[in-house]
């Protein structure tokens, strides 16, 4: 069967959104990147205040740089006032600066910083320069002083989450929460269906969602977790909904959890094969499961849906998976099942399709026989 350039284009898309990821290489890859990029922007100028940047900060409000002298130092912890910050996100250049020093000032001063910034947090991680500080602000930050920032921002997470560059700072909490009492005042802003719902069908919500279930341990987030598999159906059926549902399934241990999972699939089975993403679900727990317990539910649910789903557009690539793996009793089954099916009546398509399927299993047979003589 050829592959249509719809199926094609829609494939090469699917992959690039779930592609599997080693989270610390990209975040390794990225920081590279960005500080190439910084680099790259400085003028001549720009870059005579940035080899000084060890010995000064930079006050957003006089647009010069301040020495970390002794005498001086009072004057410096000055500068790191709310005004002078929020001033030096009209700036790229500025905003940059201040994200480098934050990686050499003391604790004392990240307090500070953290004090001044009281109240505006939700406002800084939604400003297109704001977001990157806040990133670096939270990585300098020890476990007490993200706590502080995380209080500030859970009540809102899951409407600021699907914000593009509100969605950053956000994913950062995520991979560097490392207690109890973060993941429980991550998770709170998640608290409903309907916040994990949208969250999930936007293209920046869905990997904050993504993010929550790798970093988070799966018994913490039992509620979420019994919440997110009544909204699988759904989910399974939209571009971004899916990956996170493919994520959800690839990082679940707990046996009962995968059993609430199947139930789920098999129940919706129908709607969810038959859609344009949701039969990449099936194939993917096709594979995942074929050779366990929930593997053999699925195999004889298409085995006994395999005439209908070869009549779909969309379904008819779980038809050609499934005969991939399939060893010669399963194949003589699927064999069985279409020449024993009553075509007559049936639309050109359907019959196309089952004589396509009758040929491709009985040259399968033949090469097989021949690998074994041989």
């Amino acid at each position: 069967m050829s592959i249509s350039p719809e199926r094609f284009c829609l494939g090469g898309l699917m992959k690039e959104i779930d592609k599997e990821y080693d989270i610390e290489e990209i975040d390794s890859k990225n920081d590279t990147l960005y500080k190439s990029s910084i680099e790259q922007n400085f003028s001549s100028n720009d870059s005579k205040i940035s080899s000084t940047l060890s010995n000064s900060i930079f006050s957003p409000g006089l647009e010069t740089p301040i020495c970390l002298t002794q005498k001086n130092e009072e004057k410096s912890q000055e500068s790191f006032t709310k005004e002078n910050i929020l001033n030096s996100f009209k700036n790229q250049k500025l905003t940059k600066q201040l994200q480098k020093y934050l990686y050499e000032i003391p604790k004392e001063t990240i307090d500070n910083i953290i004090k001044e910034l009281s109240g505006t947090f939700r406002t800084i991680i939604k400003n297109r320069n704001g977001n990157y500080f806040c990133s670096d602000l939270l990585k300098v930050c020890n476990n007490e002083q993200r706590i502080i920032i995380l209080k500030e921002l859970s009540n809102t997470l899951n409407e600021d989450c699907i914000d593009e560059f509100g969605t950053h700072p956000i994913q950062n909490l995520i991979e560097l929460s490392s207690s109890d009492e973060e993941y429980k005042l991550l998770l709170s802003s998640f608290s409903d269906f309907n916040k994990i719902l949208m969250a999930s069908l936007n293209q920046n919500g869905a990997f904050v969602i993504q993010k929550l279930i790798v970093y988070i341990p799966e018994k913490m987030r039992t509620e979420f977790n019994n919440m997110f598999i009544k909204l699988i159906c759904i989910l399974s059926r939209d571009m971004y909904g899916v990956c996170t549902v493919k994520k959800f399934i690839g990082y679940t241990k707990n046996e009962i959890i995968v059993k609430h999972v199947l139930n789920v699939i098999l129940t919706n089975f129908a709607n969810i094969s038959g859609n344009q993403y949701g039969n990449y679900l099936i194939q993917y727990l096709l594979e995942r499961w074929w050779k366990t317990s929930e593997g053999v539910f699925l195999k004889k649910m298409i085995t006994l849906k395999f005439q209908t789903l070869l009549t779909n557009h969309y379904s008819c690539y779980i038809c050609d998976l499934f005969i991939k793996l399939c060893n010669q009793e399963e194949k003589k089954i699927i064999l069985s099942s279409l020449n024993n099916y009553k075509i007559v009546g049936k639309n050109n398509n359907f019959k196309n399709k089952t004589s396509f399927y009758l040929n491709k299993i009985t040259k399968d047979f033949k090469e097989e026989s021949q690998e074994i003589k041989s």
